[in-house]
């Protein structure tokens, strides 16, 4: 149990990094995309379960194809509620047009 914990700290962490950054004013710089990716490959490597880590992995994708923060926070936010559930299934991603 405590490696879902920590990893719950980390996923916090992150998500409030997202958030962060989603709110920012100004243009954020190239520098912190490039830190988010590098912390979802981290927050992906320690996911305690198969379920968990693709949607970590949904919320890379979203980075990597240039999506908002608030895409890559909204894969986050399913991450950590199958987290809270037990770690059981995701929700399913929402749809390109939505």
């Amino acid at each position: 149990m405590n490696e879902h914990f920590e990893f719950g700290k980390r996923l916090d962490a992150l998500i409030v990094r997202v958030e962060a950054w989603s709110y920012a004013e100004s243009d954020a710089g190239a520098g912190l995309p490039v830190e988010v990716a590098r912390e979802l490959t981290a927050l992906a490597s320690s996911a305690p379960s198969l379920a968990l880590r693709q949607g970590v992995r949904r919320a890379q994708d979203a980075l990597d194809d240039g999506l908002s923060a608030e895409a890559v926070a909204a894969a986050l936010y399913g991450v950590r509620a199958a987290l809270r559930a037990g770690g059981g299934q995701l929700p399913a991603p929402p749809s390109p047009s939505g």
